[in-house]
């Protein structure tokens, strides 16, 4: 997952205080329980979307299924 300029300052600092792999433990650990401030840690990743519309997504959408 990509981090923000913000994610980067604070997985720096966790770093310097707990050592390069505890820091980056601890890190991921608070984004993953949610604590206050981790959601603007990380961005979210790009990803293409096809959109389904039409006779044309219908047919991709019963090919895929089977």
């Amino acid at each position: 997952m990509p981090l923000t300029k913000s994610g980067k300052s604070v997985l720096a600092s966790m770093k310097k205080q707990y050592g390069a792999k505890k820091g980056k433990q601890v890190f991921y650990a608070s984004i993953q329980a949610g604590k206050k401030g981790s959601k603007s840690w990380h961005g979210k990743s790009k990803k293409k979307k096809v959109k389904s519309s039409g006779i044309k997504g219908r047919i991709r959408k019963a090919v895929k299924e089977l």
